[in-house]
Order: C-alpha cells, then structure tokens, then sequence
C-alpha cells in the first residue's frame, strides 16, 4: 500500500514540474506589463496548481494555448520561426509519420518479445486499461485529451522548451535527455521503446519543419492507438497483458 502511495506521489510530482509548471512560467513570460505578471502570480498560481490537482493537463494545455495566442500576436520573428506553416508538407508528413509508425511497432514489438523471453511480463499503459473500461462518454473525452491535448501540450513542453533551449548546449544530448524525460514521464515498461522513438524522431521534426510538424506526428501516432482501442473497446476485445 505505501509503495503504491509513494508510486502515486511520485506520479503526481512529475506531472506538476514536467507538465504543469512549465506551461505556467511560458505564460507569465508574455505578460510584458510586471504589474499584470505580479498580479497573476498572486492571484492565480495557487488555484492553477489546485487545478491541476484535480483536471491533470487540461488546465496545463489551456495554458499552452494561452502562450500560442501571446506568440503569435507578440511578433517575436525569432519564436515565430518554430511555429511556421506546414501547408505543402502535409503529404510528406503523412508518409513519414506511417514510416515511422510501422517501424515503431516493429522495433516495440521485438522489445516488448525479449522482455517476455527473459521473464518480464510487462503491462499496458494505464490509459488503455481506462479506453476499454470506463463509459462511453469518459472516453470520448480520453480520446480528445490523447489525440488533441496531448500533442499541443507535450511538444510544447518537451520540443520547444526543453528540446530547443538544451539544443543550445548539443542538439544530440537534449534530443536524447529530453526523449528520456517523456519517455518516463509516460510510465510504461511496454511503450518504453516507442515513447523514446517518438521523442526523437518529434525532435527532428521539430528542428526541420517545425513545433506544428512535431503535433502533427504526435497528432497522427495517437489517432492510430486511439482509434485501435475504440474498435477494440466497441467490440469488447480484451487487453492482452
């Protein structure tokens, strides 16, 4: 009971200085008036963080947004060159994105396959478990918090905050380091190797074409999971563990 307590904090801690805080720091940022900052830092930040207690990254990813709004109108040419267009590019990024997705698996699979071999058996992702379990109506809400949310607010946090300020230090370390961190933040033993392959591959993504390339791909690899466990759910095909 206390190793699942002291799991649970852990967990909760994480998401507080990986996905909440984070977001909240970007946004005061664009408020260039200092008495509007000070004021938002006394009346907000403890409601923010109660809030996030209890709705985990909603209130993170409205935040994220918030932010978006300030770049885009604040003009700042040297950030806006992260956020450009990908108008053009969609076809090709369909076609690499179901690369990669194929090859993931794959590789997923042979990982998944040698920890079986020596013993392990590992578990599906906790949200999965949730996809087929809970009513209809809480997963149509998982299915927009993973598909839509979780994109914008993740490459946000990983590819243009830590990803592009370590880039400045090594690109190769922060691709690594930061793949790592949401890698873990994901806390599956499962999905270890396909969460890492998509840090660093929305890493490259991001350095080429962008932060909206990155969502992209984020976008389209948890569509695909989304809409499997959807027919798995509407068909009551278990989970295999």
């Amino acid at each position: 009971m206390l190793d699942g307590k002291i799991i649970r904090i852990i967990q909760y801690l994480s998401i507080l200085l990986l996905l909440s805080l984070p977001p909240w720091f970007s946004m005061i940022k664009r408020f260039r008036n200092r008495m509007a900052r000070r004021m938002i830092w006394i009346l907000a930040f403890i409601p923010y963080i109660v809030a996030v207690t209890y709705t985990q990254n909603i209130v993170p990813f409205f935040a994220v947004l918030i932010t978006l709004y300030f770049i885009k109108n604040q003009g700042d040419e040297g950030e806006l060159y992260y956020f450009r267009p990908i108008r053009g590019k969609i076809s090709y990024l369909i076609g690499i994105s179901i690369v990669f997705r194929i090859a993931v698996t794959i590789v997923n699979g042979i990982y998944v396959a040698l920890l079986m071999k020596f013993g392990l058996k590992p578990q599906p992702q906790e949200v999965m478990k949730l996809f087929l379990e809970k009513p209809w109506p809480e997963v149509i809400y998982l299915s927009l918090m993973t598909v839509i949310a979780a994109p914008i607010l993740e490459e946000f946090i990983f590819r243009h905050i830590f990803y592009r300020n370590l880039a400045k230090i090594n690109k190769t370390f922060s691709a690594i380091f930061t793949s790592l961190l949401f890698m873990l933040l994901h806390y599956n033993i499962a999905g270890a190797v396909s969460f890492f392959m998509v840090g660093v591959f929305n890493c490259y993504l991001y350095d080429k074409f962008g932060y909206k390339a990155a969502v992209f791909n984020h976008f389209l690899f948890n569509l695909v999971s989304v809409v499997g466990l959807l027919i798995m759910k509407y068909h009551n095909i278990p989970l295999t563990s």
